[in-house]
């Protein structure tokens, strides 16, 4: 019979929200695909960023509530859930989610970096 966790372990067992993805991934080239293609794109995308906010307890400094406004945070945010996708498909290597993370950190600088430059606030968006 298996033990129930306490609650302080509870947290760290995230509720079910993906497949695991099985197989290698296709990158997404924004400009090949129409404004509805795109649109529905966009839907995937912001539904695996928030997980990942809510995973990484990333805070507006790095994913502003208007990144779908933002095109070089959709093109980073876009290739940092492609890697993601590779690193824990059923046919990665077994260091590949370890290389996602290190490849996850450094995203993270450059994301800051385009948010700071952009001057969007928690309750303000600023287009450039």
């Amino acid at each position: 019979m298996r033990r129930k966790a306490p609650a302080a372990q509870q947290d760290f067992f995230p509720q079910r929200t993906f497949l695991a993805p099985i197989g290698p991934p296709t990158p997404i080239v924004w400009s090949a695909f129409t404004a509805a293609e795109q649109e529905l794109l966009l839907e995937d995308l912001d539904g695996w960023v928030t997980w990942l906010a809510e995973r990484y307890r990333l805070d507006h400094r790095v994913v502003p509530g208007c990144w779908t406004q933002h095109p070089e945070l959709i093109e980073e945010l876009s290739a940092l859930q492609l890697a993601w996708q590779g690193a824990f498909s059923m046919s990665a290597v077994p260091d590949a989610p370890l290389n996602w993370h290190e490849r996850f950190a450094v995203a993270r600088l450059r994301i800051s970096d385009w948010v700071s430059r952009s001057g969007c606030r928690p309750d303000a968006h600023r287009s450039l």
